[in-house]
């Protein structure tokens, strides 16, 4: 302690040392043990052989995704902006099931609206409210088709996972989807 006229005072400069060694000791023991692991090696992975996941037979696309058609379909193709309405069904590459369903569920599904030609609801491709890889894999498929999705976390939930617990950060994904309507 250091005397002052005043009294016994800790110095500022003392304190401001402690807490700066106390921040950098915190920041250095958070990057040794992350708490998610890192995103794996799509090609190297061992997928469940219930998936029917075989990456050399896909598509890789610019972005990661890895896709194959599964049935061609005929007709409207999805494209960006236009409405569509799809099944899906996704797992982790273990294969454990994550999630299925209609998308969108309803009108109050994210990036849902009513048509005002047919007044179905639709999801908008492209616009960003779902996971991305939902917006890069619907685009291209031909109404009544199927495709598998192979998805890089980036793409999918990323580090932290889905909110709800279901999707472990970092997680690669596989999803079908099938192209049940596009807006006409």
């Amino acid at each position: 302690m250091i005397h002052t006229r005043t009294g016994l005072r800790p110095p500022i400069v003392l304190r401001a040392a402690c807490i700066l060694v106390l921040a950098v000791g915190a920041s250095t023991a958070c990057r040794e043990s992350p708490t998610t692991p890192e995103p794996p090696d799509i090609e190297s992975l061992d997928f469940a052989p219930g998936l029917g996941v075989d990456v050399s037979r896909m598509t890789r696309l610019p972005s990661g995704l890895y896709i194959r058609d599964l049935e061609e379909g005929a007709g409207a193709r999805a494209q960006p902006q236009v409405g569509a309405r799809f099944n899906y069904q996704g797992w982790l590459h273990d294969g454990t099931s994550v999630d299925m369903g209609v998308y969108p569920a309803n009108q109050f599904s994210p990036g849902a609206f009513l048509s005002p030609f047919d007044g179905g609801v639709y999801y908008q491709v492209g616009s960003g409210q779902t996971i991305a890889a939902w917006d890069l894999g619907l685009e291209g498929m031909r109404l009544g088709g199927r495709r598998q999705l192979v998805v890089p976390p980036r793409l999918g939930f990323g580090g932290a996972g889905s909110s709800d617990g279901r999707v472990p950060g970092n997680s690669v994904l596989v999803y079908v989807l099938e192209l049940l309507a596009v807006e006409p």
